[in-house]
């Protein structure tokens, strides 16, 4: 019984962890991604300016939402300050991570998950029956669908992320759809008396809008091209060209300061080209 009780507390809410080390979650990593394996590892995280690095992170936890607010609250203590503009790709664009940015005041210059369909796909830009492009009556809280149904608005919903994040959804349901002439397109329910159930994001909707109105600015669109180039060649640089593809140490506190060994010794070499130049 003590045995199980110690794996779960070595778990620490996550799913997995290896025998080896206790500290590593079994993630799906690139070099196996055609077979569906995972292996046991850390979530390396890393924030750079000028291909130089300015802080590393190690987590437990694989994807990229969970830990951004981390890896920034570390990059704050250990720099002083949290930098005025963060550029990040789609995997951070959530509405906790978009709150925590404008709270603290930096530009957020981050894509969300339908950024690039709304620059360069027309076609479901324009899609009358996606719901962002139906008409919202503010006077009487409803929305016009293009078969000319009234969706009213019914409740909220309070709905907590599995990082703790709660946020508010505005719950709005369809009058007269068993006959609607669109019905079929609308939604996938083969029930013949179910109805078409909008969810809204308010606060969500705004933070998307605003990164995109920022990203597709003259200063966005060059922060965007700067951080695949930025970010990815820090990367590619120590796996690639150094051969780091796997970790010395065991536990998480040690792997933290093996990869920022490995981030100063990559911005020494760096700095060391720059003044034979």
């Amino acid at each position: 019984m003590g045995r199980y009780e110690g794996q779960g507390e070595a778990l620490a809410g996550r799913g997995s962890h290896s025998k080896t080390d206790r500290g590593a979650t079994f993630m799906r990593v690139k070099e196996d991604s055609l077979t569906n394996q995972t292996k046991p590892g850390h979530d390396v995280r890393a924030g750079t300016e000028g291909q130089f690095t300015l802080d590393v992170t190690c987590h437990q936890r694989p994807g990229d939402t969970a830990c951004m607010i981390p890896h920034l609250e570390h990059a704050r203590e250990a720099i002083g300050h949290l930098p005025s503009e963060v550029v990040a790709d789609a995997g951070y664009g959530s509405g906790q991570n978009y709150a925590w940015l404008e709270g603290r005041g930096c530009d957020a210059h981050v894509r969300h998950n339908e950024f690039f369909r709304e620059c360069g796909n027309e076609k479901w830009r324009e899609d009358p029956m996606r719901p962002a492009n139906w008409g919202h009556d503010e006077g009487s809280d409803t929305y016009a669908c293009p078969g000319g149904r009234t969706l009213s608005f019914s409740r909220e919903r309070t709905v907590t992320s599995d990082l703790g994040y709660e946020s508010v959804a505005r719950i709005y349901v369809c009058e007269g759809c068993p006959e609607c002439p669109l019905r079929k397109r609308r939604f996938r329910s083969k029930g013949p008396d179910a109805v078409r159930v909008l969810r809204v994001n308010p606060v969500l909707d705004a933070f998307r809008a605003r990164a995109s109105e920022m990203l597709r600015t003259e200063r966005g669109s060059t922060l965007r091209k700067r951080r695949s180039v930025d970010v990815e060649t820090v990367f590619g640089d120590i796996k690639r060209n150094w051969g780091f593809r796997r970790l010395l140490l065991r536990g998480l506190e040690e792997v933290d300061h093996e990869m920022r060994m490995v981030a100063m010794g990559h911005n020494i070499r760096k700095m060391a080209y720059a003044l034979a130049v």
